[in-house]
């Protein structure tokens, strides 16, 4: 393991069974913390519980089935974190994703479940890991680069996101009473080096590459590092924040799919202000 700073603390992290949420748990183990990772799919989250295991000699690596936009299954994963040790010291919300697609073709149910996934889950994650915590626990949500930048397509994605750190801000004021921190992290366009060279993704990851001034896209230990500096002693005078872990994305603006993926005319008329129907 590191440094085991994080020795005796027990972390909760959501989404953790593949991509950032799981180089999360990864940075936090490797620093002595037991983290219980949560996901929806058992199978998936077995493997990257026997991954990190295998990965970080002498760490404790729990699971709990679970989907996080689901209050119960929330309080369940949280209360069972809590239970291992008595404790519960940090929760780290990283469920989250964009869905490509014009805001004339949004419909309210889709908007809802976007907006379910990239807010609510960060929300229920603190509105019930805090009762749970002593003085010195620290909340980690995950949002994105798309805040800031102008990417068409991703108004819904943007806007959840955009609420979620407002919350973060909203939140340290009524948390720093009980001595608990909370803060976000906006990674930009982030996949793994496998991922990024597959056949379906490599133009996109080029693309995105291509606007990022560092000149790559983030991995995801590039995000767990910097979550992991704000769950720990390392940032104890910091609270409400956002930090962009995103290679300088935030200094422009995203590349433009929606002409590939609907076709020229399409986004013609829908440049032009005009509704267009989903796509059967």
């Amino acid at each position: 393991m590191g440094n085991e700073v994080l020795k005796g603390r027990t972390a909760l992290v959501t989404g953790a069974s593949q991509g950032i949420g799981m180089a999360c748990a990864r940075a936090l183990a490797q620093d002595g913390a037991t983290v219980v990772i949560m996901g929806r799919n058992k199978d998936a989250l077995a493997r990257a519980r026997s991954a990190l295991a295998a990965e970080i000699a002498g760490s404790r690596i729990e699971m709990h089935v679970g989907d996080a936009v689901e209050e119960a299954q929330v309080r369940a994963a949280l209360a069972y974190a809590h239970g291992l040790g008595g404790r519960l010291d940090i929760a780290v919300a990283t469920v989250g994703g964009p869905t490509f697609m014009p805001l004339l073709m949004r419909d309210l149910a889709g908007v809802r479940r976007e907006m379910d996934l990239n807010f609510t889950t960060a929300f229920l994650a603190v509105r019930y890991a805090v009762p749970l915590m002593q003085p010195g626990g620290a909340l980690v949500c995950i949002s994105t680069a798309a805040v800031t930048q102008a990417n068409f397509g991703l108004s819904i994605y943007a806007a959840g996101k955009a609420a979620l750190e407002r919350f973060v801000r909203a939140a340290a004021f009524e948390l720093g009473g009980a001595g608990i921190r909370i803060n976000a992290v906006r990674p930009g366009a982030t996949l793994s080096e496998e991922r990024a060279a597959s056949p379906e993704l490599a133009g996109m990851a080029q693309a995105f590459a291509a606007e990022t001034p560092l000149g790559r896209l983030g991995r995801p230990d590039d995000i767990g590092r910097v979550v992991r500096f704000l769950a720990g002693p390392e940032s104890a005078w910091v609270t409400g924040q956002t930090f962009s872990a995103d290679g300088g994305m935030d200094q422009g603006k995203g590349p433009d799919f929606m002409d590939a993926s609907y076709g020229k005319e399409v986004m013609d008329r829908i440049r032009r202000g005009q509704s267009v129907d989903k796509p059967g």
